[in-house]
């Protein structure tokens, strides 16, 4: 039994890991062989990585073309190892300009596939849905409105809840945190989280930066930067040194979830790390940043009413979004004066923020669709008698 499963980024690393334990622990022997395209976790889990993942991270349209060659590569790579070992399915999560590439050499190949973590197709590129169709076997989702969407066209489409509300929550108490980090307890904390990708940290650090030096001339305010597991730490204080080297900050490291539950408020680059913040309870305001470009492009093919992961899931706005021009030290200060400044604010943001996660399911995403691969990996094959 082989099964290929290829993930594209950090987030998707985790969830792709702890489903291959998922699957490992059902206990059918012979136990199936993992193989494709991961990163450290995946590795961990037992899954043989022809490609890494540190190969393929890209921001935008733009910045595929720098790493089209590896891109291919990988493309390559992973069509060349699935035609001489014949997996007996793919399991394709998140990453969908490359995965919906390698699904049509798939399908190409006769070789059923699952997909984990739907393309974003209710924000853009709607009009991919009958190819998308044609190719996918199985789609699983975790935000709650994708079912309905993909139900529309027939699909064979399963919701089973977000993974991170299993995952995200803090490994200790907010004043032992602030006792560890000497935080005085009568000064706000804000923690600034400028993303996991080398790029987004250089187009947003600096601007957080340089807000951070502003509200401190302005009161006493305590500022974190949780780096993530993808970043250097050099990356961050280079720019620190650079932008602002008299400030007073705190890097921390393999503590984020710490930080965010103990700060005040958070600002968090646009992405899974919003949600995080919001499963943690801790008030934010969601950044971004790309090139012009970019960004100009990006207008014409996305059709959503909130770029926040947050406000999308509860279908309004509940927390300040600042995108391109619109996030810059004047706009950013502004916000968050009003969130630190009026605790009553800051309160009614939490309850929206734990109602939020009522939206992303009971919990046990992973095992759900473990449970549901699982049905396909082995079920059609016993009442077939052929076995797995």
């Amino acid at each position: 039994m082989r099964i290929l499963v290829v993930a594209g980024e950090a987030s998707g690393d985790t969830h792709a890991a702890d489903l291959v334990k998922a699957l490992i622990r059902r206990g059918k022997e012979p136990r199936p062989n993992f193989f494709g395209c991961g990163g450290e976790k995946m590795r961990a889990a037992g899954v043989e990585t022809l490609v890494d993942i540190h190969k393929l991270a890209v921001l935008g349209p733009l910045e595929v073309v720098s790493q089209l060659w590896h891109l291919h590569a990988a493309l390559e790579t992973l069509t060349i190892e699935a035609r001489r070992r014949q997996p007996h399915m793919a399991i394709l999560v998140d990453f969908p300009d490359f995965n919906l590439r390698l699904a049509r050499r798939l399908r190409a190949l006769g070789i059923s596939i699952i997909y984990f973590i739907s393309p974003q197709l209710w924000a853009w590129r709607s009009g991919r849905i009958s190819q998308i169709k044609a190719l996918i076997d199985q789609m699983i989702v975790i935000l709650p409105f994708e079912k309905g969407f993909y139900s529309k066209f027939n699909m064979d489409v399963d919701y089973v809840g977000h993974p991170l509300v299993d995952t995200v929550f803090p490994t200790r108490s907010r004043d032992d945190f602030r006792r560890e980090y000497k935080l005085k307890t009568d000064h706000p904390v804000v923690s600034l989280l400028p993303g996991s990708r080398t790029k987004e940290v250089k187009f947003h650090l600096p601007i957080l930066l340089e807000t951070a030096r502003q509200l401190i001339a302005e009161g006493s305010i305590q500022f974190l930067v949780p780096v993530a597991s993808t970043i250097d730490r050099h990356l961050v204080q280079q720019i620190w040194h650079e932008e602002a080297p008299l400030l007073d900050l705190r890097i921390i490291e393999r503590e984020t979830y710490n930080a965010i539950a103990s700060s005040d408020l958070a600002v968090v680059a646009s992405g899974t790390a919003t949600l995080e913040t919001a499963l943690l309870g801790t008030p934010l305001i969601a950044v971004f940043r790309i090139s012009t470009l970019t960004w100009i492009i990006g207008q014409y093919l996305v059709d959503v009413p909130h770029y926040c992961l947050v406000n999308l899931i509860a279908g309004r706005r509940i927390v300040p979004e600042l995108y391109q021009n619109e996030f810059n030290p004047l706009r950013l200060r502004q916000e968050m004066k009003q969130l630190l400044e009026d605790s009553s604010l800051r309160n009614s943001v939490k309850i929206e923020l734990a109602q939020l996660r009522g939206r992303l399911g009971g919990g046990g995403a992973i095992e759900k669709a473990a449970d549901k691969i699982w049905e396909r990996v082995y079920v059609p094959n016993e009442t077939s008698g052929n076995g797995a």
